[in-house]
């Protein structure tokens, strides 16, 4: 009898963990899939501005749109304690949110000004814009992600 109540309280136990673990499971999803998203629109602007694949300013507008909707929320990705295992954020978050909080801004004012750049075929403009965002990507990632 013993054993079974011990059992019993280990399962419930381990329920009410794993339901703790999954409550933060979706802003940790959600972020990881928007960093992804961001990762692949990038990926598919990277070959013009090398000059591998021609300008199209309606092609390039679509992926930055893809960077600006994804930094339009990312704030509200991160709540207090959202980490796990499979999460490259690192506690500095929260330690210097607003710090954090600063370098996602600036990222969405960069990728808001390139979606404009873009959206009007100023290929030039683009341009000489685009390292802005690999910088301010960079700002948030090295001090707030881990590797």
């Amino acid at each position: 009898m013993r054993s079974k109540l011990r059992l019993a309280a280990i399962a419930l136990g381990l329920t009410f963990a794993a339901t703790g673990a999954f409550a933060q499971a979706p802003e940790i999803a959600k972020r990881q899939a928007d960093m992804k998203a961001i990762g692949g629109a990038v990926g598919q602007i990277a070959p013009v501005i090398r000059n591998e694949r021609p300008w199209d300013g309606a092609a390039v507008a679509q992926q930055v749109q893809i960077v600006v909707s994804s930094l339009t929320d990312a704030k509200a990705q991160f709540p207090a304690g959202s980490t796990a295992d499979n999460s490259r954020a690192l506690p500095a978050i929260w330690e210097r949110k607003a710090e954090f909080d600063g370098a996602l801004d600036r990222a969405l004012g960069v990728a808001t000004n390139l979606a404009q750049l873009a959206s009007a075929n100023n290929e030039a403009g683009f341009r000489a814009a685009f390292p802005q965002l690999g910088q301010a990507c960079g700002a948030c990632h090295t001090p707030f992600r881990r590797p």
